[in-house]
């Protein structure tokens, strides 16, 4: 029950992450720029609030179970936890970080003044900052892990949480091709970034990222990765389709649409939480341990699964078949956009499924 909890918190804490980013981000946005987007002062607020107790609970998991080897309680080991340990030095900061930021929400409002927005933006990137320290690209590599995945979270949350933002808290008011005009190329540079600093962290995390999918950390990344195809779909289908709807039809209304998305947004941060919480490959070479295999892996691959397998690609009729069903749901996903957005996110899921099943039963 307890490891529930702990991919829940960390699934919320990316959503406080997004909320906080794209809340500073609009606020430098001229309004005429823009639709009617009303965050709640005191959703900023929590949200700030939440950054600082979410990012508590894997420096408590850690702690408990640091507990079983030392003999010491849970509050005996924390202030050495806090002092000597990576991710404890860095709750400390986010937590130093996050009471300032709180300080500043309570005496000023950053959407009326740009320079109070400023600072707000900087105890943002110092949060952001803050957690990539403490990841686990960071532990392979103090400049280039550290750097991907503060950029990683940093794109992220620009990207996803902008979609959010619009989605859930704009109102009609106000026509949104200018959004559009310059969301369009943030989402894109922002996918880029995505990208390229998760291939960097891959490379030092998942170098042999095939035999990976035997264990749950390989796993979790293959479906996030299955997730972030659907999610590019709705991306041009919202970035470029949507612009001639609303042209078309200035009282178009997107936001289902950007909600449709921002569901598979909201799926992959929850396989993500699970992935940050598995011990992932090679994660200390000079003293490797077995591996445990999945148990979702060992389910679907036909046969033993012996220590060090090397998995490797051996295509059969039925995952050449599902393999060609899901090329097939992608264009469906496309040819989905004139009926209604939750068809288009269902054959979405139904790609990641049959892409899946696809890739798994080929293993050999």
């Amino acid at each position: 029950m307890m490891t529930m909890y702990v991919y829940v918190s960390e699934t919320l804490l990316y959503l406080c992450f997004s909320l906080v980013t794209a809340a500073i981000v609009l606020n430098f946005i001229p309004d005429s720029k823009k639709p009617d987007i009303r965050i709640p002062d005191t959703l900023l607020f929590n949200a700030v609030v939440g950054i600082a107790v979410l990012a508590f609970v894997p420096v408590a998991k850690n702690t408990i179970f640091l507990t079983q080897f030392a003999q010491m309680s849970f509050w005996d080991i924390l202030p050495d936890v806090l002092r000597d340990l990576a991710f404890g030095q860095a709750w400390v900061w986010m937590i130093v970080i996050s009471t300032l930021f709180l300080a500043l929400l309570a005496f000023a409002n950053p959407k009326t003044s740009l320079l109070y927005n400023a600072v707000a933006a900087c105890f943002t990137l110092a949060l952001l900052l803050s957690y990539g320290w403490a990841s686990h690209a960071a532990g392979q590599s103090e400049s280039w892990g550290f750097w991907a995945q503060t950029l990683h979270l940093l794109a992220v949350s620009v990207w996803i949480g902008i979609m959010l933002a619009a989605g859930w808290f704009a109102q009609r008011s106000r026509p949104w091709l200018p959004f559009l005009q310059w969301f369009s190329p943030v989402s894109v540079v922002s996918v880029l970034v995505v990208i390229a600093a998760g291939l960097v962290m891959m490379a030092y995390i998942v170098p042999d990222y095939y035999d990976a999918w035997i264990i749950s950390y390989g796993q979790a990344l293959l479906i996030k990765h299955l997730l972030f195809i659907p999610l590019l779909v709705f991306g041009l289908l919202n970035g470029f389709v949507l612009k001639r709807k609303i042209v078309a039809d200035p009282a178009f209304d997107p936001r289902p649409w950007l909600r449709a998305e921002s569901a598979f947004a909201f799926l992959i941060f929850a396989v993500t939480a699970f992935l940050g919480f598995q011990r992932p490959p090679h994660d200390d070479p000079e003293n490797p341990e077995p591996l445990t295999p999945s148990p979702l892996f060992e389910q679907l691959y036909n046969g033993e699964v012996p220590d060090g397998m090397d998995v490797s690609l051996g295509w059969n009729i039925p995952s050449v078949g599902l393999g060609v069903l899901s090329v097939a749901l992608l264009l469906l996903m496309a040819a989905a956009r004139r009926k209604t957005p939750w068809m288009t996110a269902c054959f979405g899921l139904l790609f990641v499924a049959a892409a899946y099943l696809s890739l798994m039963l080929a293993v050999r």
